[in-house]
């Protein structure tokens, strides 16, 4: 199981440069649904190389294997500008009264440091080998998202609270750019971050 508690910085996306269409890898960032939002626009370029599900709302994701694995691994890389995509991962946790732990994104050919160079609008922070970026928080009573400048590293979520943020690390010698989503999670925190989850899918 992943390690899943987290030092979570006060980073964001940077706001400068003009707007435009975003990358697979950078519409994930955002840890939200824009990510399968902008997997559902380029299904066709992935639709070869790993089964997808869509929905009524425009969104599409990974369908989960057949063995239960945490990795879909595509049947050919799929070149993403600088970088190269080999498979999505995906794992949940539930930790009872420490909270839910979510996470999901996509593994990568190249090194971390070529990852953090392919996104230079990403304000990256290091902490021991993993990078960490956008970090967020919503406490017991918010509905909103909030900087989260407060959070300490290994030391799960106050309870009630929700945090997410953008991760990046080697694992098996791969890169994963992943986001996590922790703490008390439910059905209303997942809809805006995980349409594959609330219908059902994994």
């Amino acid at each position: 199981m992943r390690r899943c508690l987290f030092p979570l910085l006060p980073l964001l996306l940077s706001a400068t440069g003009a707007a435009g269409a975003e990358t697979l890898p950078e519409s994930l960032i955002h840890c939200d649904s824009r990510f399968f939002s902008e997997l559902y626009i380029q299904q066709s370029k992935f639709k070869h190389v790993a089964p997808l599900t869509t929905d009524s709302q425009h969104h599409a994701w990974f369908v989960a294997p057949k063995d239960r694995g945490n990795t879909v691994w595509f049947a050919q890389p799929v070149a993403v500008q600088q970088l190269t995509l080999s498979g999505y991962y995906s794992q949940q946790d539930d930790l009872a009264e420490m909270g839910k732990y979510y996470f999901w994104g996509l593994v990568i050919d190249q090194s971390v440091e070529a990852v953090i160079k392919a996104m230079p609008n990403v304000n990256w922070k290091k902490v021991n080998d993993e990078y960490f970026a956008v970090a967020m928080i919503k406490r017991p009573g918010e509905q909103v998202w909030q900087k989260n400048e407060t959070a300490v590293s290994g030391i799960a979520p106050a309870k009630g609270s929700v945090e997410k943020l953008a991760m990046l690390s080697v694992r098996n010698g791969k890169t994963q750019l992943l986001c996590s989503v922790q703490g008390s999670v439910t059905k209303e925190v997942l809809l805006p971050l995980r349409p594959d989850l609330i219908a059902g899918k994994k």
